[in-house]
Formats: structure tokens, C-alpha cells, sequence
């Protein structure tokens, strides 16, 4: 288990944080994505760790074939989050209904409502850690015209997470935390809410199921599996890229809707569900893989003691 943080090193921590977020605040938005990439960029350029872990993971993928284009595309996804690091903390000031529209294949509002398709539009969306993630729940729920109860991991650091907090909530958006498990997201589909979850990152073995990611065993949350079965309520997958970096503009994309008739081997269905979910995710990563987090350990048989 993580040591909890001194009382003393949470305060020092959201000082220099919240003087960050006032000087962002103050600056234009393009102004403001140039300093936050050239921030990232600095510490990634530093942190030999993470960077050397990033090209690994490329690689390791598949995605690319040498390890040129894997920095290339590490220092790329570098920039995307030092650009999503300004979104959030301008989201109050830039965010309104009509920056996030429909894409990809599925692009249309009747798709999303999906009349004679789903009940009255009611989904379960799986997302990954891609673009900008934490403006998901808002854009899709202000065009699916339905709100949405969204699962989360809470902040290291309470007073940082609160003030990001405060500029996310809203009447057709609420979020949850994880550790309340999956009552809440049950709660929220049985009173007519969508549900949002992001699956892509390393699952504990209690929470989820081993399967295939890009060609290598990863361990995926079951959650989605368990509230579709449950519920009947049919699986959506789904990502927010980043269409410009100059402006605040984003484009939801969508996969194919999920659905699986229950059978008596509850087991075996989890393991189905859960292996087409993160498959979907896996086709609509390929698409826009600059603006996925590679830093994270999402696999078994890289960069785990396990493996080692």
C-alpha cells in the first residue's frame, strides 16, 4: 500500500499548485497550451525514467517499428498532456455545450441517442486515458441530452483534487469514487443516468480479468462486464481526441455498441465482455495513439516485478 502523505507535504504541494493554476488563469488559452507543453516537455526531458518507460511501451505495442518513431510519438503524447493539464485547469472559463461533436463512424446525434436501438438512449461508456478524457462526461451527456454518473480515482492530494473538482461538476455530470464500488454506477442506470468509466489502465487482480491489449496479456477492469449483465443496458466504446492545439475543440468518437445475451457461466461471460471491450478501445487507440498516456504500466509482461 502507497504511504499516506504528511499533512505538511499535502499543503506545500497545493500552494505551489493553486499559484500555478491562478498565473494559467490569467493567461489566453493559447498562451497558456504553449507554457504547459513547454512545462511537460521540460520535465519529461528530465525524468529519464518515464521517458526511457514511454519509448518501451511504444514498442512494445506493436504501433511502431523502430525506436526513432517511438520517441517521436512519446514526445508527442508528452505535449498532449501538458496541453490537457491547461484544459483542466481553464475548463470553467473555456467549456461550453458545442466544443465536443461527434465523430468517427457512429457521428450522428441520432446514433448517440440511438432510437430504436437502445432504450430512450441509455449507454454505458468505456473511454480511455486519450486526449481529454475529463471533459468526456460533460460533452457527451450535453448531446445525448441525458445525464451521467462517471467512476473515478480520487486525488493523491484532496485540496488539488477538490479545486479540479469544483470546475468538472455539473447537473448532468457527477462523479463518483472508485472505492465505493460498482452500487453507485447501479444506482445511477437504474435511475435513468449513463455511466462512464475508463478501463485502459492496469486492473487489481479482484477488479478485473487477464486479457489481450495490443498483442500482450493486461489485466482489464470487469466493471463494464458486470454492470451490462446486471442491467442489459449495452456498452458503448468511446474516446475524446483533441482536434486542434490552438483552440478548445474536441471530438468524441465512437466505437460499436457491445451487447452479450447472459449465459449460465457468469465467469465465462465476464471474460468475453471484458476482452471485447478492451478490444474496441485497443481499435480506436490505433487511430489517435499520440494522444494516449504510454507512461502507464498497462501490461503484465513489461515493466512489472511479476514479470521480471
Amino acid at each position: 500500500m502507497a504511504k499516506q502523505k504528511s499533512k505538511i507535504l499535502i499543503y506545500l504541494e497545493f500552494g505551489v499548485f493553486y499559484i500555478f493554476y491562478r498565473l494559467v488563469r490569467l493567461l489566453p488559452f493559447a498562451v497558456a497550451v504553449k507554457a504547459g507543453r513547454a512545462l511537460v516537455a521540460v520535465i519529461f526531458f528530465f525524468d529519464f525514467k518515464h521517458r526511457r518507460r514511454t519509448v518501451a511501451h511504444i514498442m512494445h505495442s506493436g504501433i511502431v517499428d523502430n525506436p526513432a518513431s517511438a520517441k517521436k510519438m512519446a514526445w508527442a503524447s508528452a505535449g498532449h498532456c501538458g496541453q490537457l493539464l491547461i484544459e483542466i485547469l481553464k475548463r470553467d472559463q473555456m467549456y461550453r455545450p458545442g466544443v465536443v461533436t461527434g465523430g468517427g463512424s457512429h457521428s450522428t446525434l441520432d446514433f448517440i441517442k440511438a432510437r430504436g436501438d437502445m432504450p430512450g438512449g441509455q449507454v454505458i461508456v468505456i473511454s480511455a486515458h486519450l486526449g481529454n478524457w475529463e471533459i468526456a462526461g460533460s460533452g457527451f451527456s450535453d448531446m445525448a441530452g441525458r445525464p451521467m454518473t462517471s467512476l473515478m480515482r480520487a486525488f493523491d492530494n484532496p485540496y488539488i483534487g477538490e479545486l479540479i473538482l469544483s470546475g468538472r461538476r455539473s447537473d448532468n455530470h457527477e462523479t463518483v469514487d472508485k472505492k465505493k464500488g460498482i452500487r453507485p454506477l447501479l444506482k445511477a442506470l437504474n435511475t435513468g443516468r449513463n455511466a462512464t468509466l475508463l478501463i485502459d489502465q492496469h486492473a487489481s487482480s479482484s477488479e478485473g480479468v487477464e486479457c489481450t491489449f495490443f498483442g500482450h496479456p493486461a489485466r482489464v477492469h470487469i466493471t463494464p462486464a458486470l454492470l451490462h449483465l446486471k442491467t442489459g443496458v449495452p456498452i458503448m466504446p468511446a474516446v475524446t481526441r483533441r482536434t486542434t492545439c490552438d483552440q478548445y475543440q474536441f471530438e468524441i468518437v465512437f466505437g460499436d455498441l457491445i451487447r452479450q445475451e447472459p449465459t449460465n457461466d457468469k465467469e465465462h461471460d465476464v471474460q468475453i465482455l471484458t476482452q471485447r471491450c478492451i478490444s474496441s478501445l485497443e481499435e480506436l487507440i490505433r487511430q489517435y495513439p499520440e494522444q494516449w498516456l504510454w507512461a502507464a504500466r498497462h501490461w503484465l509482461d513489461i515493466n512489472r516485478k511479476s514479470h521480471k
